[in-house]
């Protein structure tokens, strides 16, 4: 794997544990920086930006559900990853509450699969828009999110994007000179069956509703960005956990990646 140049934050209080998934995080391309207890892991977060922190639920000084609490206090776009060797469905749904990842120390091969696919491909999410001055903030925000946003001023200059690039989600204005975003959403996925696509409208009713569902689209008002980011958050994981599974899948975990996949669908 080539040099990714992220840095993941590590924190078990167990040291040979600890060497032992540094040794492998380097391994995967990725800069492993190690921290013995929580209060040393936020240590690091204040001094370093970090991309993502794996933390063990059991330490001395502070369990790992406090520590990524307190991670994202220091640095809120940091993703999280609680791993740990007394897991239950409680702590699960408390990792999932702090929008954290979730495995078992028995489950290794999964989360490995899970860490490669953060660094292997980046998330490009072409936004479409023709008002420049909300298009350049919402490109900021979603690059903050951790996508790699690519701007586009119309359908037409989208549709051009589309045939040259993969993209891996679309966020279009409903009301655009030249073509509306129904038609430009129709269109790139005749380009690129596989994106996943939104409508984010400030003219928006029930009938526009309506249509953005018939062509398998997302649908949210501007007013209700709240709304839209969670829901871009939940489009990361699932594409984060598809890639994972087509990983185990290449390896030869097809069983397990055919049971994540299925449980990812139940969510």
């Amino acid at each position: 794997m080539e040099e990714s140049g992220l840095k993941i934050l590590l924190v078990d209080d167990e040291a040979k544990f600890l060497d032992s998934i540094s040794e492998r995080v380097r391994l995967k391309g990725f800069e492993p920086l190690p921290a013995r207890s929580g209060g040393e892991a936020l240590e690091i977060a204040r001094n370093t930006q970090l991309h993502a922190a794996v933390v063990d639920l059991k330490m001395p000084d502070m369990d790992g559900l406090t520590v990524i609490t307190k991670l994202k206090e220091i640095q809120p776009d940091i993703r999280t990853v609680l791993l740990t060797g007394f897991g239950d469905d409680k702590v699960r749904e408390a990792a999932e509450a702090l929008d954290a990842a979730y495995f078992e120390k028995d489950e290794m091969g999964r989360f490995w699969s899970f860490l490669t696919g953060m660094g292997t491909k980046d998330f490009r999410v072409l936004l479409v828009d023709d008002e420049k001055k909300f298009l350049d903030t919402l490109s900021d925000r979603v690059r903050l999110k951790g996508f790699e946003p690519i701007a586009a001023q119309g359908g037409r200059e989208a549709l051009e994007i589309a045939r040259k690039t993969k993209i891996h989600a679309a966020v279009v204005d409903l009301k655009m000179p030249g073509m509306d975003g129904l038609v430009t959403i129709t269109k790139l996925k005749e380009i690129q069956p596989d994106i996943k696509t939104v409508l984010l409208t400030g003219f928006g009713d029930d009938k526009v509703k309506e249509a953005a569902e018939a062509i398998d689209a997302a649908y949210f008002e501007k007013d209700e960005m709240g709304r839209f980011w969670n829901f871009m958050k939940k489009l990361q994981r699932s594409l984060e956990d598809g890639m994972a599974a087509a990983g185990m899948a290449t390896g030869g975990d097809l069983d397990d990646a055919a049971k994540w996949r299925k449980n990812d669908s139940e969510k």
